[in-house]
């Protein structure tokens, strides 16, 4: 019994990691000749941007491998569009986080090759992300063919004395470029000067931001950037399915060995 409890169990939680690990969605893909791909991509709703990625042309072919040395573009249909283009320049590498942070202003950046997130397309620019194990990150565009800037953003201590009650200090960089990009599409306002002068670096703020420069209604910049699940959420999931799994093949045994 427990032997057959054991096949059962593995013929069960296959299909269910096999799940978890191959997500392929119809998309497309655009090599650096510009020619357009359709095919499927292997998507896993990743929480730092995508090194690479997994592409089929059928749904039983082979994968094929694609990087940012490979591809300009790609995008994957998930319910709602899910956009990464390539961007080759300076990525900043400064610690932002407040436990972490140096002691002097840190512009440090490395030259890379990467997939930034499309987060929001409008009339007058364009906002991404990228995001690794070292932080997050934003870019603004005017358009596609504009090279992206990334929104400058830093931490760190102008001081070694640790009661120094002004020590902590930032540099809010990127409110500038904000307010440099309203002022050229013409649409500043009073209303968005506020939201810029208060705005943190994080991606609500910068999309209300740049929803308001693009004319893009608070509700539809809620609508197309929809929160995706946590890990955490994706485990317990994963674990109560097991746990029911569980119940049931007990529940099989007890049956079985009453009969």
């Amino acid at each position: 019994m427990k032997h057959l409890n054991k096949v059962l169990l593995a013929f069960i939680l296959f299909p269910l990691f096999s799940l978890a690990q191959n997500n392929y969605q119809p998309g497309v893909a655009v090599n650096l000749k510009g020619d357009t791909l359709r095919g499927f991509i292997n998507y896993n709703d990743w929480e730092n941007n995508p090194k690479s990625i997994s592409f089929k042309y059928e749904t039983t072919g082979n994968p094929v491998k694609f990087t940012a040395n490979d591809i300009k573009y790609f995008s994957v249909a998930i319910g709602h569009l899910a956009e990464y283009v390539r961007y080759i320049g300076p990525v900043s590498t400064d610690v932002t986080d407040i436990n972490k942070i140096q002691i002097g202003r840190d512009t440090s950046f490395a030259q890379d090759t990467v997939f930034l997130k499309v987060l929001q397309k409008g009339k007058n620019m364009l906002v991404f992300s990228y995001a690794d194990n070292l932080k997050t990150r934003y870019f603004i565009s005017g358009n596609f063919t504009e090279q992206p800037v990334e929104l400058a953003y830093r931490i760190y201590y102008n001081s070694i004395e640790k009661s120094s009650g002004d020590r902590t200090s930032y540099d809010n960089t990127f409110k500038s470029q904000l307010y440099d990009a309203a002022i050229r599409s013409n649409t500043m306002s009073d209303a968005l000067k506020n939201d810029i002068k208060t705005a943190e670096y994080r991606e609500g703020d910068i999309l209300n931001i740049s929803g308001k420069i693009n004319g893009i209604s608070t509700k539809d910049v809620s609508a197309n950037n929809r929160s995706k699940m946590k890990p955490i959420n994706k485990v317990l999931i994963i674990v109560g399915s097991i746990a029911i799994i569980f119940e049931l093949i007990n529940e099989f045994a007890h049956v079985g060995s009453h009969n």
